[in-house]
């Protein structure tokens, strides 16, 4: 099992390792998730209390349907 086994690296080596990593502020995949959590943000700026009611209503039972099908022991949302 993966959790059992413990890999230690210097520090030295794990600087090495992120020498590779692209530089994730300038990524193309950053950008593109920053401007989608900006319309995000923006829309929900706009919604009406009856909109986020009838929102935080579906989420209900969108809960309530996903977790019918589980097991009591798994269950996803509480």
């Amino acid at each position: 099992m993966l959790a059992d086994k413990t890999l230690w690296v210097s520090p030295e080596a794990f600087r090495n390792r992120l020498k590779n990593y692209p530089n994730w502020e300038k990524s193309s995949q950053s950008i593109l998730a920053v401007k989608f959590l900006e319309k995000r943000r923006q829309r929900l700026a706009q919604m009406s209390e009856v909109d986020i009611q009838n929102a935080e209503i579906a989420f209900e039972r969108f809960k309530v349907s996903i977790n019918s099908d589980r097991p009591d022991d798994a269950k996803l949302y509480l």
